[in-house]
């Protein structure tokens, strides 16, 4: 396979891991929160200011987006390859190759949409009231397009690659 191909693969590879790193990372904040919130709740009869917000408007989306390309690359998610199997080679290539189009088709219109929300948000300078502090949520918006922008280049790495691989 070409040098410069397993190159980007790596790289890619390099982004899922760091993605899933950040999602972790976020849920694991999001468990300490909600639990400490609820402890705070029960046994100090005070809850956290704005914990809801925190979890809802930046560790939930942060827990998600990063991790999409790797979730979407390990084949956990539901695939239209059991009935492809059915047809013959000639009509399974065409159909995997509609089905790559689609993909990146849907993929990269999320990712142009999750982009202009996001900039949207900056030029809104969109906030959240977090306890009785205003805080900015639109940073958080870039991680849409980001997430979403790793599933095209994954989907694109996945329907090159075993053309590569024929050629050698």
């Amino acid at each position: 396979m070409n040098k410069r191909f397993e190159q980007i693969e790596n790289f890619n590879n390099k982004l899922k891991l760091i993605g899933v790193l950040f999602g972790g990372i976020s849920a694991v904040l999001m468990m300490l929160l909600i639990g400490a919130d609820v402890f705070m709740r029960n046994i100090l009869i005070s809850p956290i200011p704005g914990t809801y917000e925190i979890v809802q408007f930046y560790l939930m989306p942060l827990a998600i987006f990063p991790a999409l390309a790797y979730t979407y690359s390990s084949g956990i998610l539901p695939k239209i390859d059991d009935l492809i199997v059915k047809f013959s080679n000639s009509i399974q290539t065409i159909m995997k190759f509609i089905i790559f189009l689609i993909e990146i088709i849907i993929f990269s219109l999320l990712t142009i949409y999750g982009w202009k929300l996001a900039m949207s948000g900056v030029s809104d300078q969109m906030a959240v009231t977090v306890g009785s502090i205003l805080m900015p949520i639109y940073p958080v918006y870039f991680v849409v397009p980001i997430g979403f922008g790793l599933i095209v280049l994954e989907v694109f790495i996945s329907g090159i690659k075993p053309i590569l691989q024929q050629k050698v």
